[in-house]
């Protein structure tokens, strides 16, 4: 699982609505205060993609919004949920949740970085809102705790023997930590009361409190914590499984849980194996929605190959959580075919937008390059060059522009050395980015002629691409 509640939250910002309200309004500045659409980086576009669910962060890309001149634009009827907003090589991850305790402002402002990002995508930049905003407090809780860590930082490494102790000094390090956790209660429960229980940010503060107390040698959960989210938590899997708070929340209070079985002696990695739902069930007094819960994040544990069986087996379920991880995996794997890209538009020579189309019939290699590229055009040159006079029959080559703008664009367009050479532009659309599983430019894909992607990481034409096209081909069976 992806730590939820360690890294991306920490620029999180979020719009508080209640089910079916949902407009609010976007202001795109830079660190200094102005248009961040004035930034030649940055453009007027910033794509959304909405979350599926908090253990894997599967984002399906949604709308476009476009800002104005000013910087700002509207988003109407946002339902609630996590959402990436991107303008690469930024993004910035917004909750809008269904909490109902407070109305907060519907106005989040998106603050574009001055600094050089360290990669091309990815890098995670922070929203700003205001201090009644529970994404505010969580950001006072997180600096609380963090400056508690700190200054416990060194009982900590004595008192887990990290580092050398007298016996009289680890011991008054644990009774440190141990002081810190019994005097936690009144202020855990004071921070709490700015959440609404059994809420996405809820869900959050929860998960961070959980990871302290752990930090601190305690459990996960306390009797403040307890007493304060009182009441049932009428919300469905699916809507618990949207929040990532809740599904690291999940899986810190759930930590390790084999162990009571394996103290037991208990076949539990046969059970999992095999699929044995109703063995499980009665050992750990588990709902089979629980189950399934403890099996998806097993794919990140040591013993992931027996999780990896366990869906082998138990893929079809019907329980609320094995559906929402289908649908999750099921986006996730069409994004990677050549058929996504049928759902997609480029830009042809022309000017005119076409549907895309990996290609089928021959080994499609495509080249993915951008101007400013140096090691680019040296790709594609030494591409045309094998293409025209070494490559077998049966195949072909393209090449896919990344440039940010038009202008940029028609720099690499203008790089073909004839208009028979295939060259479309699919610019920074993270929906493209997706599909083509951008990690370098250049970069090379390569289609197969059943018209399936044969790997998005190919060697590139100087390291080895010709005699990997010569091995496939010699291995596709003839028709």
């Amino acid at each position: 699982m992806k730590k939820a509640c360690t890294g991306w939250w920490l620029f999180l910002g979020a719009v508080v609505s209640t089910w079916g309200q949902s407009d609010f309004v976007i202001r795109w500045q830079d660190e200094l205060g102005n248009p961040a659409c004035e930034l030649p980086a940055a453009g007027h576009t910033i794509h959304v993609s909405a979350w599926l669910e908090g253990v894997t962060q599967t984002a399906l890309q949604g709308v476009d919004l476009v800002v104005d001149e000013r910087g700002i634009c509207s988003w109407p009827e946002v339902q609630p949920g996590v959402y990436t907003l991107e303008c690469l090589p930024w993004s910035w991850t917004l909750m809008v949740d269904a909490e109902s305790k407070k109305m907060s402002p519907d106005t989040v402002t998106l603050i574009w970085p001055l600094r050089t990002p360290p990669s091309a995508r990815g890098n995670q930049a922070p929203l700003r809102y205001e201090e009644s905003h529970s994404g505010h407090r969580l950001g006072m809780l997180s600096n609380r705790l963090a400056l508690s860590l700190d200054d416990l930082d060194l009982d900590q490494l004595v008192g887990w023997g990290v580092v050398g102790g007298s016996s009289e000094r680890q011991a008054a390090s644990k009774e440190a930590m141990r002081a810190a956790l019994d005097s936690s209660d009144l202020w855990i429960l004071d921070e709490l009361q700015a959440f609404q229980p059994h809420s996405m940010w809820a869900d959050l503060a929860l998960s961070r409190l959980s990871e302290w107390r752990m930090s601190l040698g305690g459990d996960p959960r306390s009797e403040a914590m307890e007493l304060w989210a009182q009441g049932k938590d009428t919300r469905t899997w699916t809507q618990r499984l949207a929040s990532p708070g809740w599904c690291a929340l999940w899986e810190l209070r759930h930590d390790q849980w084999w162990d009571a079985l394996e103290s037991q002696r208990k076949p539990w990695r046969n059970w999992v194996a095999t699929g044995d739902q109703d063995s499980l069930c009665h050992a750990m007094e588990w709902t089979v929605d629980e189950l399934h819960m403890a099996m998806w994040l097993g794919l990140d544990q040591k013993w992931n190959r027996w999780a990896a069986s366990w869906w082998e087996i138990r893929w079809k379920d019907q329980c609320e959580v094995a559906e929402v991880r289908r649908q999750s995996e099921q986006t996730s794997a069409h994004l990677g075919t050549a058929q996504s890209w049928e759902d997609m538009m480029w830009m042809m020579p022309s000017g005119e937008l076409d549907p895309a189309w990996a290609g089928e019939g021959d080994w499609r290699v495509w080249l993915l390059t951008k101007k400013g590229s140096t090691s680019g055009l040296r790709e594609w040159s030494v591409l045309r060059q094998w293409m025209e006079q070494n490559a077998p029959l049966g195949m072909s080559y393209g090449v896919l522009s990344v440039d940010g703008s038009e202008e940029h664009w028609r720099t690499t367009l203008g790089h073909r050395e004839s208009v028979k050479e295939r060259v479309r532009w699919v610019g920074r659309d993270p929906g493209w980015w997706d599909r083509l599983d951008v990690e370098r430019v250049p970069q090379v894909v390569v289609v197969n002629p059943n018209g399936d992607i044969q790997t998005h990481h190919a060697p590139l034409p100087t390291e080895g691409l010709f005699a990997e096209l010569k091995r496939w081909s010699l291995m596709w069976p003839s028709r």
